[in-house]
Parts: C-alpha cells; structure tokens; sequence
C-alpha cells in the first residue's frame, strides 16, 4: 500500500512537473518577454528627456532622441521589406533584445563619461552617441515587437483573436504603469540608474525568449497573402474603411505621446514639479490605457462602430487643450487620463481591425508598428524643434492641428460606409 501511494505520488508529481514544463515552454514566456521589454521602454523613456537634459542636451536633442529611435526603427522595417524570407520569431526576437542591451551599455558609458567632469557637459559628441545609440536600439526593435505580435497570435480569429490580443495588449500595457514611476524616481535618484535597471530587463527578456518554445513557427512578414475566406468577417471593402480610420486614430494618437512623452516632461519640470511626479502623471496614462486594452480584449460592443474611432480624435484633442490652458497638477492629471483612454481605444481598434481576417499577420503588424512609429517620429522631432525655435506651447497646438486633419479624414471616410452594421452580417 505504501509502495502504491508513493507510486500514484510520483506519477502525480511527474504530471505536475510536465504541467509546469509546456507552461513554461508555452505562450506564458511570450508574455514574460513583452512584459519586460515593455518595463524597459517605459522606464526608457520616461527617463530619457532627463538623462538629455543632465548631459547637457536642449529642447531639441529631447525631441530628436526619441524620434531617431523610431526613424531606425522604420527604416529596419522598411529595409527587411526589401528581402522578403521565412523568419523565425525565436531567433530574432532574441537577437533584438541582445542588440537592445548592447546599446544601453554605450548610453550607460555615454552617461558615466558625461557626468564624471564638468568640461563633458554639454559635448555634442557624448550628445549624439546617446542619440546614435538609441537609433540603434530602435533598429533592433524590428526585430521583436512585429514578430512577437504574429507569435501571440498566430492562427487565432475572431472573438479567440481578440482575447488572445486582449492578454497581450494587457501584458504590455501593465509594465506601461509601473515603469513610468519607476523610471521617474530612478533618474531623480541617479541619471544612471535608469539605464541600468533597464539593461537588466533587457536580460530578463532575453531569458524568457530562449524559455519560449517556437513550434517550429516561421514567419513570412512582407510576402502578400490571400485574406483567409472561411472567416466571418465584414465585406472586404468595409473592413478596409474600418482599418484606415483606426490607422489614423492611431497615428494621431502616438503623434500626440509623442510631444507629451518629450516636450511634456520639461514643460512640467520647468513648472517646479519633480520627475517623480512626472513618472506618476505617465503612470495614471498607463493605468487608463491598460484599463480601456483589457476592456477592449474582453468585450465586442465597439467593433465596426465608426463613431467610436471619430470621437477618439475629439477625446485625445481635449487633453492637449488641457495640457496647453492648465496650470495645475490636477489638469495634468485629468489631460492624461483623458489620453490614456483614448490611446488605449486607438491601439485596440487598429491591431483589431488590422489582423481581423489577415492570412499575414506579420505584415499587418509591421504596419501597425510602421503606423505608430511615424506618429512618433513627427510628434517628438516637430515638438522638439518647435518648442526651442517657436515655444514651449507650440509643440501642442502643432499636434492639435494634426487632430484636425485626421478627424477630417476620418469624417470622409465615415460617410462612405454603409450604415448597416457589419456584426449583423456576420453573425458576431
């Protein structure tokens, strides 16, 4: 008898132990990953306008960092377009994350080098490596976030779809709340240290890359592929009309985080406030954003309703309009959550609308990035030059105006869609 209950304890213990194996092996490590690289990026860039300024950089020199970061970005994409193969995510995901930690070395160098004497502040040469680095970090990202978006969600469609993506987007956007903070007290604490903790996520990420089992998967990114016809899905036409306007909500949106992720943090510095608190603010537009991804993950109310991605363009208007006309902590606050909520709409709608019946995923992915990437790169390089050749407010009117011309677009192609909603075809 005891021999069997030992025998039946091991058997139990030996499926518990496989149990945790495939969980470990399995999407979990994905998610792990995304988690940690998005730690990274947020306490990034949160930190990264400070870390500028303390070396010695202008105005401009905050804006052109991060907009370089996503020019190399683009440009990688853009360049891996040119030579369509098979890809395996494991691969270059992981290679990505090793590229990423190598430039966070040099911007730590960078730093280190900078602050030892007073005679390397303000050198222009300390100045642009920083800048060169993160073009190169940004470069590497072509190689994670496209191919870890098609890995998520590979073979999965409709509701399965959206839930899948709804855990993604919650990954990611939960590591959105915390690393602001943790980014804000770190460079008030030390200019370095945000660096470092982010070079030791880097290596997180990087070991829950190598614990993900790839399946075999390969990816073929920029080859065209047929739209899968077994799908319910709304007519082709329509569903087109749908990803345009949620692509320029989403462009719109990362054009507007853009300036307040960059121009922001001086304007509300240069207000007396701490970068603590600049790291709070940023982490109550992570909270709002997570909150409207996870919504957006679990319910199907809002798709194919046009009116929602109009009015986001409105929504994310206002808080600029706050931004610009308050002059206290709780308007910033409100502008953020405002925005928050916004953002969170506009990235759920157009990564929705995006892979919704795509045979090639990755190619829509690398769209999406594409498409946030240029709201970036206009955002942040615009608002950095105007902010120190025109002034401080500029950057958010110039980011008001895109608004208009996106709602503009928006309304156009508003009024071309039948009114008839596509879930009642569909059956969803």
């Amino acid at each position: 008898m005891v021999g069997y209950n030992h025998a039946f304890g091991l058997i139990a213990m030996s499926k518990f132990i496989d149990k945790c194996i495939h969980t470990l092996s399995g999407i979990w490590p994905l998610y792990g990953a995304s988690f940690a690289m998005a730690i990274t990026l947020s306490v990034w860039w949160t930190a990264m306008p400070f870390v500028v300024r303390d070396i010695g950089g202008t105005e401009a020199h905050v804006g052109y960092a991060w907009a370089a970061n996503m020019l190399g970005y683009v440009c990688c994409l853009l360049l891996a377009a040119t030579v369509p193969r098979e890809l395996n995510p494991k691969h270059t995901t992981r290679t990505a994350a090793a590229i990423m930690f190598s430039s966070a070395v040099v911007m730590g160098i960078v730093v280190r080098r900078a602050l030892c004497g007073q005679q390397a502040l303000g050198n222009p040469t300390l100045i642009w490596t920083m800048i060169a680095a993160g073009t190169v970090a940004g470069a590497a990202m072509s190689l994670f976030w496209p191919f870890i978006m098609s890995w998520v969600s590979e073979d999965f469609e409709g509701p399965a779809l959206n839930r899948r993506l709804g855990t993604y987007n919650g990954t990611w956007s939960s590591a959105a709340i915390i690393g602001p903070l943790i980014g804000g007290v770190l460079v008030e604490t030390n200019t370095l240290l945000p660096i470092v903790v982010a070079s030791f996520c880097l290596l997180v990420c990087l070991m829950l890359l190598s614990m993900a089992h790839d399946g075999s998967l390969r990816t073929s990114l920029f080859e065209q592929g047929s739209e899968t016809a077994t799908v319910e899905h709304a007519d082709r036409a329509i569903l087109m009309k749908y990803r345009w306007m949620a692509r320029i909500a989403l462009f719109c949106a990362w054009a507007c985080l853009g300036v307040s992720r960059s121009q922001f943090a001086l304007l509300f510095t240069g207000m007396g406030y701490s970068e603590t608190w600049f790291g709070i603010v940023i982490m109550v537009f992570g909270v709002c954003n997570f909150s409207v991804l996870i919504a957006a993950g679990r319910c199907a109310f809002w798709h194919f309703r046009p009116v929602l991605l109009v009015g986001v363009q409105v929504l994310l208007s206002m808080s600029l309009l706050l931004i610009i006309y308050g002059h206290s902590l709780s308007v910033f606050v409100l502008a953020f959550v405002i925005m928050g909520c916004g953002f969170g709409f506009a990235y759920s709608s157009h990564l929705y609308y995006g892979t919704s019946a795509s045979k090639k995923r990755s190619l829509q992915m690398v769209i999406h990035e594409i498409t946030l990437s240029a709201g970036i790169i206009i955002g942040s390089g615009t608002g950095g030059y105007l902010a120190k050749n025109v002034g401080r407010y500029s950057p958010y009117w110039f980011a008001v105006a895109v608004f208009g011309v996106g709602l503009v677009a928006q309304i156009v192609i508003y009024l071309t869609i039948p009114r008839t909603n596509p879930r009642a075809q569909t059956g969803r």
